[in-house]
């Protein structure tokens, strides 16, 4: 059990490593030998864990997406808790933002993967599994908001829960490389104003 533990932890260790330095170098330039020394340990014992790039890649991936669902996770089993659905979607949708230096890491990664994952079926896959995986979650929220009388009946769950996948990753996206407008503050406010809208009911027609 000690041996699985200890496998597991340097499998992670090289994990962050990958991460910290495709971080600062970006995926191309980066190398098992850099991951490596970032990680403080020989080339050899990464290769015994990854036999290539591509398994690293893969595994890297698989690391940062379970990170962002611990992150969920804790919205829901945390210590402070939930008082509606709205409350929930507040909470769990800026997890997925990058408003702290390591969802800021994290993202920066994020968006050199994406056009790495157009190229390799393994890591596609879980892109697209993770990111329905998201869709189903965001939409279970909804359909209760809908039952709870929070959200409007006539709002149609999944495809709000995809508009707001869209609106995260489209902020994620500019804030990250686009800086000035979309500070921290102002991608908060963004989110904020597009759960506003999707909660707020449909103004009644006028009388005649």
């Amino acid at each position: 059990m000690a041996r699985t533990a200890d496998h597991e932890q340097r499998r992670r260790q090289v994990a962050e490593a990958l991460m910290a330095v495709v971080g600062e170098r970006g995926l191309a330039r980066t190398t098992l030998a850099d991951v490596a020394d970032h990680a403080g340990v020989s080339i050899g014992l990464v290769q015994r864990y990854f036999r290539s790039k591509a398994q690293l890649l893969r595994f890297g991936v698989e690391h940062m997406y379970h990170r962002a669902e611990q992150r969920l996770r804790e919205v829901s089993d945390g210590p402070v808790p939930v008082a509606s659905v709205r409350d929930w979607l507040d909470r769990a949708t800026e997890t997925l933002l990058p408003l702290d230096d390591e969802r800021v890491r994290e993202l920066t990664v994020w968006l050199e993967f994406l056009p790495a994952a157009l190229a390799d079926p393994e890591m596609l896959r879980m892109h697209q599994e993770t990111t329905r995986t998201l869709a189903d979650a965001l939409t279970d929220a909804l359909e209760a908001a809908v039952r709870a009388g929070e959200l409007p009946a006539d709002r149609d769950p999944r495809a709000e829960a995809v508009a707001l996948i869209a609106c995260i990753d489209g902020l994620t996206l500019h804030h990250l490389v686009t800086a000035e407008p979309f500070t921290a503050e102002a991608v908060r406010t963004a989110l904020t104003t597009h759960l506003d809208r999707l909660f707020t009911a449909p103004e009644s027609p006028p009388t005649p």
